[in-house]
């Protein structure tokens, strides 16, 4: 049986959280390169200890342990950039496969932002 996950199905949203979540944590230790496909590993390969973490974090929408400029710029462009392909998303009522496919989704469309 596949595995179907729709536009409004809360993994979509899990996910988007998650990195936004994991990369904001990845950039205030100065990691940038390929932030969302990172974000996005960590968050499948240990999704327990994303939720344990997840607890002790700030609060999505804000920028957190972020103290560079160039870093909360970089977060506050992601977090809009999320927002937007999340209404995208439900406007055209995508459904993916798997999270394969849906974590590819998101890094392919998100691979522009900085």
């Amino acid at each position: 049986m596949r595995l179907k996950i729709k536009w409004n199905d809360d993994r979509v949203r899990g996910a988007a959280t998650a990195l936004l979540l994991i990369g904001r944590d990845l950039l205030s230790r100065g990691i940038t390169e390929d932030l969302v496909a990172t974000a996005l590993t960590l968050y499948r390969d240990d999704p327990d200890g994303y939720k344990l973490s997840k607890a002790a974090w700030a609060d999505v929408r804000e920028p957190g342990p972020l103290t560079k400029p160039q870093h909360v710029a970089y977060y506050k462009n992601l977090l809009l950039a999320v927002d937007a392909l999340l209404v995208k998303t439900a406007q055209a009522k995508r459904e993916f496969n798997s999270f394969t496919d849906l974590d590819n989704y998101l890094i392919t469309a998100l691979k522009g932002v900085r």
